[in-house]
């Protein structure tokens, strides 16, 4: 019998870069609090949850879109279901209906910022100015798309 632990819960490397959070249980396991930079402002307390939020929207949409990787998970399967071309379904056009309110409200650098940041990772955390328009786009789209932006009975306006 050997002193390892049975259960793999993180490296030195990833304590190191990383906020982890050990999960107790039958088998306790290490989840990564910060995997993107998105994660990471939000621990620091740079993000409110509804931006955050927003920006997981945001970064949803650009992995069904093919354009945002997401990682493998292991413990879901996909039932040999075909991945969808982006190209040949409208998630693609969601993504850009979603970053064109950005640009309308904001302007087009800031929703070039707003998808350089939440997809790529660019780190504004140094520069008040773009942290700023950041905040102002994430909140922008968790107002007008995930808090019922729109109306839902807007087809009755008029009757």
């Amino acid at each position: 019998m050997s002193d390892k632990l049975h259960t793999d819960l993180g490296t030195a490397e990833i304590y190191k870069r990383h906020s982890v959070m050990v999960e107790g249980g039958m088998v306790p396991r290490a989840k990564v609090m910060d995997q993107t930079l998105i994660d990471r402002y939000l621990v620091d307390g740079i993000l409110t949850l509804q931006e955050h939020q927003a920006g997981e929207y945001i970064l949803n949409q650009s992995a069904k879109a093919g354009m945002y990787v997401r990682p493998l998970r292991f413990e879901a399967s996909t039932g040999g279901s075909r991945v969808e071309d982006p190209m040949a379904s409208d998630s693609l056009m969601r993504f850009g209906r979603t970053m064109k309110l950005i640009s309308d409200r904001y302007g087009p650098y800031c929703k070039y910022l707003v998808e350089e940041v939440v997809i790529n990772g660019w780190d504004v955390s140094q520069d008040p100015k773009k942290l700023k328009a950041l905040k102002e786009g994430l909140s922008w789209v968790a107002e007008r798309r995930m808090a019922g932006g729109r109306n839902p009975v807007r087809h009755l306006r008029g009757k």
